[in-house]
């Protein structure tokens, strides 16, 4: 490949466990400071579409098309639904607000 047909990307998975068919749990996504993000696949509160506008990096922006609230392990978070292939993001917002934090030298949440 000649590298000026290499297209850069601005994030990545290397494990590729996040699928649209299984739940694996929650991504902390530490460059989300206020709104946990995730795809269609979860039971949709459409009342709140168009409530929040979200920008991956460079990308163009998407508009969230309703809000799911999920219970997890540590404590109900609300996802705004996004129409793209996204995993749970969690934010750094819902993070502190459940009091909890991501040590990067066990990968878990703490």
């Amino acid at each position: 490949m000649h590298l000026a047909e290499y297209k850069s990307t601005s994030q990545f998975l290397i494990k590729d466990q996040y699928t649209r068919s299984v739940y694996q749990g929650i991504l902390p996504d530490t460059g989300a400071a206020n709104v946990s993000t995730v795809d269609p696949t979860v039971t949709i509160d459409t009342s709140t579409a168009g409530k929040t506008s979200i920008k991956f990096g460079k990308g163009s922006v998407t508009v969230s098309i309703g809000t799911a609230q999920i219970p997890t392990e540590i404590g109900k978070i609300d996802f705004e639904v996004l129409d793209a292939p996204t995993p749970f993001l969690l934010c750094l917002a819902d993070m502190d607000r459940l009091k909890v934090y991501f040590n990067n030298t066990t990968d878990k949440l703490v």
